[in-house]
């Protein structure tokens, strides 16, 4: 199943914290994890899942996570960071979600099990991806070591590689979700120009450097470097980078022409107010029905070309012309051919005809 997400790859998400900043926040945050009682922990959270109805399941998403403590091997990739993190928010309801969906986080780059998948694909349906890789991306610069994210590069990594599992039926559009988080389409590496360089990123490279080199596409979804990069990839025989490079492709694309119908709609309502005639008027002079101008303010549909070229010609022509007031509500309210008939007769107060004798004459 394919989850839709409104995340605009355009435009600039938070970027990676800076390494000071990074360091300020989480001093101390590793010493004090192995004082942690982590089978007490486990327990509040477990008991909290059957009393806290309206966030059980957020509890039991910490405490599935726990209860596997004893399997976190010698190679730390945030776990003590995470610990201390949920214990000091333990009883603060307002965490509740910052901390589940990071203990999801950590439990697919720690575990990687079957479970970890089908709570990444519940979290996605209760709030929905774009929420869930925003939170991901906040919450994971909590407890990262440094600032290439080594624990989000491989839970991002089992992300895809679940892909082809039954049960992770959502866990590419999450990995894609996430790595769109991050990306700043104005800072980007060197385009890759050879399958080997292609093979050397995925081998090993961070999420820091694989958003750097999909900011060329998010800035440009349409251009060939998408394809190029799908190219390479095939010829590598590299089954999840064209995965992962065709599912952020269209992500970009739908996402771009979103706004660029969200810009048209704005473009409308701009050259309406600034004809200083009403919404209604205006779609007279334009040769519409307002129904329909009401559906290209709105954004529901986009006008095409040359209507846009119409309305901005006509706004032009309002605002530069002095039509008169009472002319412009008398043609919305008649016919073209009624109007036009009062005007030679003199048929409309204030205005003098051709055809009409000024008033005393």
């Amino acid at each position: 199943m394919t989850r839709t997400t409104t995340r605009t790859c355009g435009t600039a998400a938070a970027g990676p914290t800076s390494l000071a900043a990074y360091r300020a926040r989480t001093t101390g945050l590793g010493a004090a994890a192995t004082t942690t009682d982590v089978v007490g922990l486990h327990a509040h959270f477990a008991a909290a899942a059957t009393i806290d109805e309206d966030n059980a399941h957020l509890h039991a998403v910490v405490a599935a996570v726990l209860v596997r403590a004893r399997r976190v091997g010698a190679a730390d990739i945030g776990w003590q960071r995470f610990v201390t993190l949920i214990d000091r928010h333990r009883n603060n309801p307002r965490a509740m979600l910052n901390s589940a969906v990071l203990a999801n986080l950590i439990g697919i780059a720690t575990f990687g099990d079957a479970r970890d998948f089908v709570t990444l694909d519940d979290l996605g349906d209760r709030i929905g991806g774009e929420r869930l890789a925003a939170v991901q991306h906040r919450a994971a610069r909590f407890v990262e070591r440094d600032a290439t994210y080594p624990m989000t590069t491989l839970a991002v990594a089992r992300m895809v590689a679940a892909d082809a599992h039954p049960v992770a039926r959502t866990s590419l559009d999450a990995a894609v979700a996430l790595l769109a988080e991050g990306i700043d389409p104005d800072q980007s590496l060197p385009v890759i120009r050879t399958s080997a360089q292609l093979r050397g990123v995925v081998d090993g490279g961070s999420v820091l450097e694989w958003r750097h080199h999909l900011a060329m596409i998010a800035a440009s979804p349409w251009s060939p470097y998408s394809d190029h990069l799908l190219d390479m990839a095939l010829q590598a025989e590299l089954p999840q980078v064209v995965a992962v490079v065709e599912r952020f492709t269209e992500l970009c694309r739908a996402q771009n022409k979103e706004r660029e119908r969200e810009q048209v709609a704005d473009e409308v309502r701009r050259l309406v107010a600034a004809s200083g005639v009403t919404q209604r008027q205006f779609a007279k002079w334009v040769g519409t029905s307002p129904s329909r101008l009401s559906t290209y303010v709105s954004g529901s549909v986009t006008p095409s070309a040359s209507l846009m070229l119409r309305m901005t010609r006509t706004s032009r022509l309002l605002q530069e012309r002095d039509v008169h007031e009472t002319l412009t509500t008398a043609m919305s309210e008649q016919s073209w051919g009624a109007a036009r008939a009062a005007v030679d007769t003199g048929g409309i107060e204030g205005v003098t005809g051709p055809g009409a004798r000024p008033a005393g004459a």
